[in-house]
Parts: C-alpha cells; sequence; structure tokens
C-alpha cells in the first residue's frame, strides 16, 4: 500500500472519529442529562485534568493510522470491497468484534450504569462506522479501481456482494 495513500485514509479515519466522538461527547448531556454526573465519581473513573484529556483528544488520530492501515491492507491483500458500503461493513466488524465484547467484560467487570455502557456502545458502533464508510470512500478515490471496475481478460468468477449491488461479478485475483 502506498504511503500517500495510508497517510489520506488514517487523516480521514482520525478526523471522522474525532467528530463524531465530539458530538457525542458535547450531545450526551443534552440527551441523557444523568450519564455526565457519573463521570465524576473518581472511584470508577480517571480526572480530565492532566494527561487523560490531552489522551482522549489525540487517540482518533493514532487509532484512525491503525484503522487505515488494517483497512488497506485487507482491501489489497483479501479483496475486501472499497467505497462506504465495503468501509461500512469494515467498520461494524471492527465495532462487533473489538468493541463490543469488551463494553459487555467492562459492564461484567465493573460497577458502571447499564446507561454510560449504553452511550459508550451506540458512540463506538458511530464511530467505527462512519469512520470505516470515509476510508472505503477514501481508499475508492486514491486507490486503484476494484476489481469489478478492471476491464481483464481473465474469465470472471467470484461474486462480491458487498461491493455495491448483488450478483455484480469480479475477476478473480
Amino acid at each position: 500500500m502506498a504511503i500517500r495513500r495510508l497517510a489520506t485514509c488514517a487523516a480521514i479515519a482520525g478526523l471522522t472519529l474525532f467528530v463524531v466522538g465530539a458530538v457525542f461527547h458535547f450531545a450526551t448531556p443534552a440527551v441523557a442529562p444523568q450519564i455526565p454526573p457519573q463521570f465524576a465519581n473518581a472511584a470508577l473513573f480517571r480526572p480530565w485534568a492532566g494527561w487523560t484529556s490531552t489522551y482522549m483528544l489525540l487517540h482518533p488520530f493514532g487509532f484512525g493510522i491503525v484503522f487505515a492501515a488494517v483497512y488497506l491492507a485487507l482491501v489489497d491483500r483479501c479483496g475486501v470491497g472499497t467505497g462506504w458500503r465495503g468501509g461500512l461493513v469494515y467498520g461494524a466488524g471492527v465495532f462487533v468484534v473489538g468493541s463490543l465484547p469488551v463494553y459487555l467484560l467492562a459492564f461484567a467487570s465493573f460497577q458502571v450504569s447499564p446507561e454510560v455502557i449504553g452511550a459508550w456502545v451506540a458512540q463506538s458502533l458511530c464511530q467505527y462506522a462512519a469512520a470505516g464508510a470515509a476510508v472505503g470512500w477514501c481508499a475508492r478515490r486514491t486507490g486503484r479501481p476494484p476489481a469489478e471496475e478492471v476491464r481483464s481478460p481473465r474469465r470472471l468468477t467470484r461474486v462480491r456482494w458487498w461491493r455495491g449491488g448483488r450478483g455484480r461479478r469480479t475477476a478473480r485475483p
């Protein structure tokens, strides 16, 4: 994968994760006013003063690099679909495999309210789905066209339903 493509997709992923997280940060008190006071419990949560707020500010951009790199590697090596639909499926998969189990374990292990866990789950789902769609869009715009757009003399054999349209045939890599 090209460095320029990775840098562009990572920047878009990081920015998307950051923006969606910021929307949730500011919308949560308006939508669920009972949640923010729970974060004041020092027995469960770190105070925001010091390095914690800086880490929370930078985390989406660091994770955006990993998020985009894994997606682009899957596109290049495994034929995962590009475009916003393929990225959306990737983002949903990251949520289901990497995020949801962590929140279920946190709920089972810590005395955190179901409302807080629910807010975290909703935020993560929205962040990963939006970042996946954005990275998929970016990958389609910055890379070589996916197999169904490449004119190939080879026989068309595989069906890739996640690349935008059921039953669309693609060339075998």
